[in-house]
């Protein structure tokens, strides 16, 4: 590989790892070629770049990002998955086919210029969407208002109810 190329190559990983609200490690010996296929396809359908990247050239890609944390931790084949849209889609997509295929393992994380273990991003498979959670958030602050209302409705309902037992009683 030519010298420019490899500067292309460090350009452009630098400017997508820097936009990227999280990337993450992977080991993938042993997945054969079908396999990386699908694993590559459902990345995609999810918005995460899935891109195996020489060790060196990651590591001069992630100076002076908040990725910088993840350069140590390059050590044999590895392959780094990044979303810059959902920070926990490309940890649900992993941690699917990991559990599918013992050959893909989950290394590590960086998000927010803090380093993630292996265990970590597991437990970010567990949290709800972000539409879940926006529409919980809504719930709760629709909650107080609805209860307000409510209570604001009664004392009119019990007159107009005393009201109309007045009016059968005398009838």
């Amino acid at each position: 590989m030519k010298r420019e190329e490899k500067q292309r190559i460090v350009a452009d990983l630098q400017q997508e790892l820097s936009q990227a609200k999280v990337a993450i490690l992977t080991r993938f010996s042993g997945l054969n070629v079908e396999k990386m296929t699908q694993l590559r396809r459902e990345l995609r359908k999810a918005e995460v770049k899935y891109r195996v990247v020489k060790n060196t050239l990651f590591r001069l890609a992630v100076k002076g990002t908040d990725k910088e944390v993840l350069k140590d931790k390059m050590e044999g084949p590895v392959a780094v998955a990044w979303s810059s849209k959902d920070p926990v889609g490309p940890a649900r997509v992993l941690a699917k086919y990991a559990k599918e295929y013992s050959m893909l393992q989950i290394m590590m994380a960086s998000a927010e210029g803090r380093l993630f273990g292996a265990d970590e991003v597991q437990k970010w498979v567990n949290l709800p969407s972000l539409e879940v959670l926006r529409g919980r958030i809504l719930g709760l602050i629709q909650s107080p208002a609805t209860y307000l209302a409510r209570l604001l409705q009664t004392p009119g309902m019990q007159i107009a109810q005393v009201m109309k037992a007045r009016g059968e009683q005398q009838a």
